[in-house]
């Protein structure tokens, strides 16, 4: 972050969720913004609630209006790993373990996560290795003060398949941020002690 924009960080407390305001965050890639996160939301519920979206009729049949643009097989490649990925998040812990002692990839990534931090608070987490501050949550607003210069990105075919279908699905998931604040002592917090 540079010295001259400082980042600002509020929150407001509703109901067992808070509303976590970030305001003149800069990125690496020099991009300033003001964002606004829903923390302590249940992430198990909202997978939950993915799925059932990902796997309605409604979605289902756009999926398949997507068959005129693109190539049959991606779709439904795609469309069946989003599916099987949240399944899998989805599970039970049993089953989760089972999966996990098999190195099933999604859930050792999943593992990985949860391993890499310490909660502090409600959405504010710590990365164990590079003492980081994280914000955790659903981020329900995002301005752009000043553009960023990002480098261009070239995904395969079954990736841009998949996130038009997460976009068509409107899920949740695709929202949710672990938002890097930085180093706890270059933040300045209201609302909230550290």
């Amino acid at each position: 972050m540079k010295n001259a924009i400082e980042t600002i960080i509020a929150v407001k407390n509703i109901k067992g969720t808070s509303f976590v305001g970030v305001r003149g965050y800069e990125n690496k890639f020099e991009e300033v913004t003001n964002q606004t996160f829903v923390v302590g939301i249940d992430y198990a519920n909202l997978l939950k609630n993915d799925l059932k979206k990902l796997t309605s009729i409604a979605t289902m049949r756009n999926v398949v209006k997507m068959y005129q643009a693109n190539e049959k097989a991606i779709v439904k490649k795609g469309y069946n790993e989003l599916v099987k990925s949240l399944e899998k998040r989805t599970s039970s812990e049993e089953e989760k373990a089972k999966l996990l002692a098999n190195g099933d990839k999604t859930i050792k990534a999943s593992q990985a996560q949860k391993d890499a931090y310490i909660n502090i608070a409600k959405g504010l987490r710590l990365n164990k290795e590079t003492r980081d501050l994280y914000l955790f949550g659903l981020c329900v607003r995002k301005t752009i003060l000043e553009q960023g210069n990002y480098p261009t990105k070239k995904s395969q075919k079954k990736t841009i398949i998949k996130n038009q279908i997460k976009k068509l699905a409107e899920l949740k998931d695709t929202k949710i941020k672990n938002f890097k604040l930085g180093k706890a002592e270059e933040l300045k917090l209201q609302g909230i002690t550290i």
